[in-house]
């Protein structure tokens, strides 16, 4: 009976640690980087045309003197 157990015990250790550790969570490996080059080719020249750059908030909120008069 003792020897049955051990068996059993030894199996599920090696079960458990088992090649390749899937358990564990790397975030280095599911980290995205941005679009790639296939959104790029579609989305390119529509997102450039359409979005107001943050470097000119005239763009955005007009101009302010014209707006008091």
């Amino acid at each position: 009976m003792r020897i049955m157990w051990r068996d059993l015990s030894k199996t599920l250790r090696e079960l458990l640690e088992m090649p390749g550790d899937a358990g564990s969570y790397r975030p280095d490996l599911h980290y995205m980087r941005g679009p790639g080059p296939k959104w790029h080719a579609k989305y390119d020249g529509l997102v450039s045309k359409t979005a107001p750059t943050a470097a000119d908030p005239s763009s955005v909120l007009g101009d302010p003197a014209a707006r008091r008069a």
